[in-house]
């Protein structure tokens, strides 16, 4: 029988990923998804740092200041609701006053700073071209924390802004890590608030700057988990209640994907048994205080015992530990 879709390959990714690597990832929400699979999975991964963040103008702005050790534009921070929040950043980012807003980002800032000095790899997810700008002062947003749309203009990136935005950023990053692996994909969500036709533009364009860029520095890789919604999956049963945001199964169908462009088997057979692990710690047990699972729960210690050490198992260690501690 015919098949009826269409399967694609691509290029592995030269610099693999294993469990000795350095990551981050920054960008949209997809970026968060990506993140929480290798942090799951005891990647040693920061996830998205400054919070969802859509367009690559914002991106690249946040990644140059934290390279450069500068502070956020002073003339960015709102007053809502008696809580402060910044123009650059997404609104898990605020507090009760400036002076706490500021350092909260410092320390976000040395932090993710310090995380780009010891990466072996930055994923970097773009979600759309289209940027709000604040029209006081021309500065673009990565959030507009539910402020009045009178506030703001909305346009289209242009291809040379966000190859200059990408340029500026990657002559830094090397400066300080040059063997850094850099990332970069295009996000599978769709953007249909800005309609539908829009969102193929946005989506076009963010297509053409990566192909450019990995043109451009053969040394950077693309992933192509937006291809893979689109042509491979192709289906609405493959997206949320929502229709925009791709579904559990395509999430786990575009990670499959994931580990085949930066995996090893070595690498993939860890992942299997620290997903045993996981999947045993979930288990809800019949009776909490039987035989059976006080040996059910020391065989898993004995399972975690086996791990690598540099595999992070702290968390379950404590939940075990509590368990085990009810037998006394």
């Amino acid at each position: 029988m015919k098949s009826f879709r269409t399967t694609f390959r691509f290029k592995e990714c030269e610099k693999g990923i294993n469990h000795s690597s350095n990551i981050i990832t920054i960008g949209s929400c997809f970026s968060e998804v990506i993140g929480e699979r290798l942090l799951h999975s005891k990647f040693n991964t920061l996830v998205n740092p400054y919070g969802t963040t859509f367009n690559p103008d914002s991106i690249f702005n946040l990644l140059v200041k934290t390279i450069t050790g500068k502070p956020l534009d002073a003339d960015l921070y709102l007053n809502r609701h008696d809580h402060f929040f910044h123009y650059q950043l997404h609104s898990s980012f605020s507090d009760t006053s400036i002076e706490a807003l500021e350092k909260k980002i410092e320390e976000t800032q040395s932090k993710v700073n310090a995380k780009l000095e010891s990466a072996t790899h930055i994923f970097i997810t773009l979600g759309t071209a289209f940027v709000y700008r604040l029209l006081e002062n021309g500065s673009s947003v990565a959030n507009c924390h539910k402020q009045p749309q009178k506030y703001f203009s909305k346009s289209l990136l242009g291809l040379s802004e966000m190859l200059d935005g990408f340029n500026a950023f990657y002559q830094r990053i090397l400066l300080i890590n040059p063997k850094i692996q850099v990332v970069l994909t295009v996000s599978p969500v769709r953007h249909i608030k800005d309609g539908i036709t829009q969102n193929q533009l946005s989506k076009s364009l963010l297509n053409v700057l990566c192909h450019q860029l990995v043109a451009a520095y053969p040394e950077i890789y693309y992933f192509p988990a937006y291809e893979i919604m689109m042509d491979d999956l192709r289906d609405y049963r493959f997206y949320k209640d929502d229709m925009i945001h791709p579904s559990t199964m395509a999430e786990e169908y575009i990670w499959e994907q994931f580990q085949t462009a930066f995996f090893n088997d070595e690498t993939k057979e860890l992942i299997q048994h620290v997903d045993q692990i996981q999947r045993n710690l979930n288990h809800r047990p019949f009776n909490p205080q039987s035989q059976a699972h006080y040996s059910f729960l020391l065989k898993l210690q004995e399972l975690i015992s086996l791990m690598p050490e540099n595999l992070d198992f702290t968390l379950e260690k404590r939940s075990i530990k509590e368990q085990l501690m009810l037998f006394k």
